[in-house]
């Protein structure tokens, strides 16, 4: 009896793990989402709520246009994990070309604590030559 119930036990573990892996696969609300990084940028009183995904090629991502005077960029690198990294760059919008005004640069392990007053960045304001003012922050994203 004592045969049996060692067999047992390791065969219904197995058996639990597969049907978990099932469950999850098959969209049951613990399938691993995308990640990324969620930022909420003001200027002019208007707030707007921009979404940058992970990326693993760092050159191909556009920074977003903010009211027609700033753009921001975020590169979001998560693999391979020793080259992780998350980049926030803000620049003015000129005539001839965009002007850095600030780069952010965060190494793992990032701050995930959900719902944290602005975020991991921390509440930024940025100013142009011109005196507007930026406000924005960033925080890890679904």
């Amino acid at each position: 009896m004592t045969m049996a119930r060692s067999l047992h036990a390791p065969m219904s573990r197995a058996f639990c793990f597969a049907w978990a892996v099932w469950l999850c696969s098959g969209g049951f609300g613990c399938a691993q989402k995308t990640h990324a990084v969620s930022c909420t940028c003001t200027y002019g009183g208007q707030a707007k709520r921009l979404l940058f995904p992970a990326t693993r090629d760092p050159y191909r991502v556009l920074p977003v246009d903010i009211g027609g005077r700033f753009r921001l960029k975020v590169v979001y690198l998560r693999e391979p994990w020793r080259l992780a990294s998350l980049n926030v760059y803000a620049y003015a919008q000129s005539e001839d070309r965009d002007v850095l005004l600030q780069e952010g640069k965060y190494s793992p392990p990032f701050s995930t604590t959900h719902g944290a007053r602005f975020g991991f960045t921390g509440r930024q304001l940025v100013y142009s030559a011109e005196q507007r003012e930026l406000e924005y922050w960033c925080e890890l994203g679904p």
